[in-house]
């Protein structure tokens, strides 16, 4: 009897939705009176097989954890909820040690290897929700500028926004925080447009200051506008996202070929979308969704000018396996056109012969999602990058790594 009574307990644990349960009840009560409390853990390997600076490996990992207060149940304040939240992060960057690459092979490294202050704002819903505004301290890239799908993969480059948006500019990703607001219009349930103004900051991004608030060190102010349209097509209502964004950077940056010359003010574009293609088994859970992104930087200051990107990710492929999911996707980080230019008459007026230098790196990756339980993703890929000395000016050889993700939500 002890023996089925405690397989059932453990059936029951790996069947729960998240890994913690629901603390005998008590999470349930919080739930009742508005307090949402979540939390999980990212770990990210990468193990460069050959190719690059040299072969070798690392390990990055963030956990996260705060809570949703819906203070309409808590205080009467219909429509009004309160956003905490932390991340700590830690680890070894293998694109930086062992490839030489721009887009990160492991997402989760980056904004200081330190636990951060991610969100503190307060979201206001007004006439049923046809006006939300939202003001506080956290990354605007919650709100503007997401593939969220993208956050299947492993690289940088696909979760969740262009990345030449956050390298080329003040915006900000998760997960560094930023003081700023932003109101969102829904003019349908199907279209929304939105604007926002945050602070552009970087010294948030400093390893020292996780839990930094003030505005000291605020370099100008960035400005962005999106319009979003969601899809429904087809029996299955098979749903898609489409996003068209703009933003200006009030701040003086220095000028991408020209460093000691200033540039008054930086600016760019992007087009993101994502649809499912159609479906395994005639609803919208289960099918096989393309995305595709293009964003563009201001040529003056940016580096980093633009990104490509396009995959598909095969959600429930196997009817035995129907939270699973198969994906594959490629992006490409183009390099300013001036750079290269710039780099190749210096080469020139030393006499040095060089062959032509790339204008953008490139990245394949691979991967299958395996969701051993409700609340514990196995992600195992492999991702073959292209061109991996493009911003460092250099000749290094494509490179091959094996990579493996787990995701826990507590």
């Amino acid at each position: 009897m002890a023996s089925a009574a405690h397989a059932q307990s453990l059936q029951t644990w790996l069947n729960q939705k998240t890994m913690t349960g629901n603390w005998n009840g008590a999470r349930t009560k919080l739930e009742g009176i508005g307090i949402d409390l979540h939390g999980g853990h990212v770990g990210e390997f990468a193990d460069v097989m050959s190719g690059g600076k040299r072969q070798g490996n690392g390990y990055a990992q963030q956990l996260y954890y705060g809570m949703t207060i819906d203070l309409g149940k808590l205080a009467g304040l219909n429509g009004t909820v309160l956003n905490l939240s932390f991340n700590t992060r830690e680890g070894r960057n293998a694109s930086a040690d062992f490839i030489g690459n721009k887009l990160a092979v492991q997402e989760v490294y980056g904004a200081g290897e330190t636990t951060r202050l991610t969100e503190l704002s307060i979201e206001q819903a007004l006439f049923d929700k046809m006006l939300m505004v939202k003001l506080g301290l956290y990354p605007m890239g919650n709100d503007f500028g997401s593939t969220p799908i993208g956050c299947d993969f492993q690289n940088v480059g696909f979760c969740a926004h262009p990345q030449n948006l956050p390298n080329s500019s003040g915006w900000a990703d998760n997960p560094t925080g930023h003081w700023g607001a932003r109101v969102k219009l829904n003019v349908t349930p199907a279209l929304y447009g939105e604007v926002g103004v945050y602070d552009v900051n970087p010294t948030y991004g400093s390893p020292g200051n996780g839990l930094k608030i003030s505005t000291s060190g605020s370099t100008g102010a960035l400005i962005p506008a999106e319009i979003g349209y969601t899809t429904a097509f087809g029996a299955a209502e098979l749903p898609g996202h489409y996003k068209v964004g703009v933003y200006y950077d009030t701040s003086k940056v220095a000028d991408a070929v020209t460093p000691n010359q200033l540039d008054k003010g930086r600016y760019g574009a992007y087009i993101l979308a994502d649809q499912m293609l159609f479906s395994f088994d005639g609803t919208a859970k289960r099918g096989l969704v393309g995305f595709a992104q293009y964003s563009v930087s201001d040529a003056r200051t940016a580096v980093f000018a633009n990104t490509i990107a396009a995959g598909l990710v095969a959600l429930g492929p196997f009817d035995s396996r129907p939270h699973d999911y198969l994906n594959a996707a490629y992006v490409r980080a183009g390099i300013n056109h001036r750079n290269i230019a710039a780099r190749q008459a210096a080469l020139a007026a030393q006499n040095i012969t060089t062959p032509s230098l790339s204008e953008g790196e490139g990245l394949v990756e691979v991967g299958y999602g395996l969701a051993a339980t409700p609340w514990l993703l196995i992600h195992p890929n492999v991702q073959y990058v292209i061109n991996p000395g493009t911003f460092s000016y250099k000749h290094i050889p494509n490179a091959w790594v094996f990579g493996f993700e787990t995701k826990v939500t507590f």
